[in-house]
């Protein structure tokens, strides 16, 4: 089989490395013709010093001036060269992944939950989880929704169609899809930003007094009318003093509350600066599906561009920032007040887009999520999106349903069929022969679909509803919790829930494993009956082989199957294929004295 997706990381990887060497290369040089440059002005001044004062500082201005254009290109070389450096690791990453290694991924440890529906039991978050194999985010607050997304899915189905088709769209703009990535490498981002913006928004900031703002334009006017009259002879040139003198005391009296307020603000405005780059991106895409086309809209405050906004921002940001040289403080505050202008500039900023900065975070999160699922569409198009249903007929059926974080040639697929709620599949077989594989399997492939994204599958239709799972229950000595009193707390859960009236698709595997095999039979046999009873559907695998008998009594909700193992030869084998009826062949003993753990009989 073909796999265009690893030709084409690996094409452009080749490609970007290249133009990573050119661009190294042009650093290099216009790093040269810095230096070069600079001997030559310093050269020039020193034939040039027996001249005219004006020829010197002439010289010396030009000099500046090309050295600093010099400067801001060098600087630009080195932007893109970040950028492709980050296309690179992406490319890297993308190939990585295509290979099931998962060394170095981000594994959403931090999100683990055993309290959660289902996440830890279906191994969402950490080593070789569903979330470090599709994540992509370009941001922590796209990361933070994608992880949302995950734990909280979909239960509309209008919502479930809508995303499905901003998906596919997204999945076939790969370049578009990177370079968002690459940007959000880029950014500089912090995990805090998101909440000092949020912050912000909610203030109403008082920087500069109320007289101040009057006054502020008129001072250059002020200054330019005294140098007039002293041009003209009107007036004297001590006015011009006086003025630049009161300006400039009144700047240094209060150039610590500046700072202070400078710092406050360099923390919370600088941090949109790192979603600058992503918001421009997303304004020159045009979209089709419904969902695309309304985070780009979030994206047009009042007809304005965000991104221009920002750089409006950014540019009385530097401008502040020119306080830190003294003769540019002296100056510019002397002249013109500057810092308080520049702090009227960004009080007025914030009064007219903070209350818009809350919706540009969400437009950003949730392209940012949708880039994670349409490049794990992009990267598995034998997957396919599954066909929803209003009604519970079916719960969920599909066709090879396989897990997607199992190397394909590896993967044995097998059917699910739930026709109608409620209806219950009854998994037995031995051990290691695929029963937790299989429900894992069913597990993940709903979510998928519940999340709006492609599933492992050939064909599959399901209704949507809550997913809840009891696979991995634990003990907690903290609570001085047992086993058994933990599980029996989550198959409480369970009921309550479908007393209210919840649908539920429920994954069990071994009820009442903390019990003996009478009180497990009896318990669990009535936890079944109590499940059917109140509507639900799901899947639980067993070792205990007279929950089979169950069918007898509702032959049209409960099906039997079994996985089976195979012992010939004195070798043991599985298939890991779905077979109906219930298992025939145990392969404990077997094991135990195949490892010399106890005799052979």
């Amino acid at each position: 089989m073909i796999d265009h997706q690893s030709d084409y990381y690996n094409y452009l990887l080749d490609k970007t490395q290249q133009d990573l060497i050119r661009i190294k290369k042009k650093i290099y040089t216009i790093g040269t013709l810095r230096l070069c440059w600079v001997l030559l002005i310093l050269s020039a001044l020193y034939v040039l010093w027996d001249y005219h004062t004006g020829i010197i500082v002439g010289t010396i201005l030009f000099g500046i001036i090309c050295f600093l254009v010099m400067m801001r290109i060098h600087n630009r070389f080195f932007i893109q060269k970040s950028f492709l450096e980050a296309k690179i690791a992406i490319c890297k990453k993308e190939l990585q992944l295509k290979r099931f290694d998962f060394e170095g991924i981000d594994t959403g440890q931090e999100y683990i939950d055993p309290t959660h529906d289902f996440s830890n039991d279906l191994d969402i978050f950490g080593k070789k989880s569903l979330f470090a194999y599709i994540n992509r985010s370009a941001s922590f607050i796209g990361k933070q929704k994608l992880v949302a997304w995950i734990t909280h899915p979909l239960t509309d189905i209008e919502k479930i169609r809508i995303r499905q088709d901003a998906v596919q769209e997204l999945s076939l703009q790969t370049d578009l899809r990177i370079d968002f990535l690459a940007n959000g490498m880029t950014s500089q981002e912090n995990r805090t930003d998101a909440q000092t913006i949020a912050e912000l928004a909610e203030s109403s900031p008082s920087y500069v007094a109320k007289w101040m703002k009057y006054i502020l334009p008129f001072i250059p006017w002020v200054f330019g009318l005294l140098v007039l009259a002293w041009i003209f002879g009107i007036g004297t040139g001590n006015y011009i003093l006086f003025l630049f003198l009161a300006c400039f005391c009144y700047a240094t009296i209060y150039s610590g509350k500046v700072s202070r307020t400078q710092n406050k603000l360099g923390e919370s405005l600088k941090s949109l600066n790192a979603y600058a780059g992503l918001i421009e991106q997303l304004e020159k895409s045009e979209f089709k599906s419904l969902l695309l086309q309304e985070i780009c809209t979030e994206l047009k405050t009042e007809g304005i561009a965000v991104s221009s906004r920002i750089k409006q921002l950014g540019t009385l940001l530097r401008n502040l920032d020119q306080r830190y040289n003294a003769i540019g403080f002296a100056i510019l505050n002397g002249f013109f007040l500057w810092d308080f202008k520049q702090l009227a500039g960004i009080e007025k900023w914030i009064r007219n887009n903070g209350r818009f900065l809350p919706g540009w975070l969400e437009a950003i999160a949730r392209f940012d999520a949708l880039c994670s699922l349409a490049t794990f569409r992009y990267n598995h198009p034998g997957y396919v999106f599954p066909e929803l249903n209003s009604v519970d007929n079916p719960v969920m059926t599909a066709k090879e349903l396989g897990h997607p974080l199992i190397e394909p040639e590896r993967c044995v697929c097998n059917p699910v069929d739930m026709p109608q709620r409620p209806s219950f599949l009854v998994i037995t077989g031995a051990n290691m022969a695929g029963k937790s594989t299989y429900l894992r399997t069913i597990g993940i492939n709903h979510l998928l679909a519940s999340i709006g994204a492609p599933v492992c599958a050939k064909e599959m239709k399901f209704s949507p509803c809550n997913l809840f799972t009891s696979l991995r229950t634990t003990d907690s000595l903290s609570d001085q919790e047992s086993y058994f009193f933990a599980e029996l707390k989550r198959l409480k859960q369970i009921i309550d829930r479908l007393e209210t009236g919840e649908k539920l698709f429920i994954i069990l595997d071994e009820i009442l494993k903390g019990t003996n095999s009478i009180d497990k039979q009896k318990g669990s046999l009535a936890l079944v009956q109590k499940l059917v009873k109140l509507n639900a559907a799901g899947v639980i695998a067993t070792h205990d082989l007279q929950l089979g008998c169950l069918a007898d009594s509702w032959p049209d909700i409960i099906e039997n199957f079994r996985f089976e193992a195979d012992i010939t030869h004195d070798e043991l084998s599985f298939s890991y294929r779905l077979q109906p009826g219930i298992a025939q062949n145990m392969n404990a003993c077997f094991l135990m004295e195949k490892m010399g753990i106890i005799p052979k009989e």
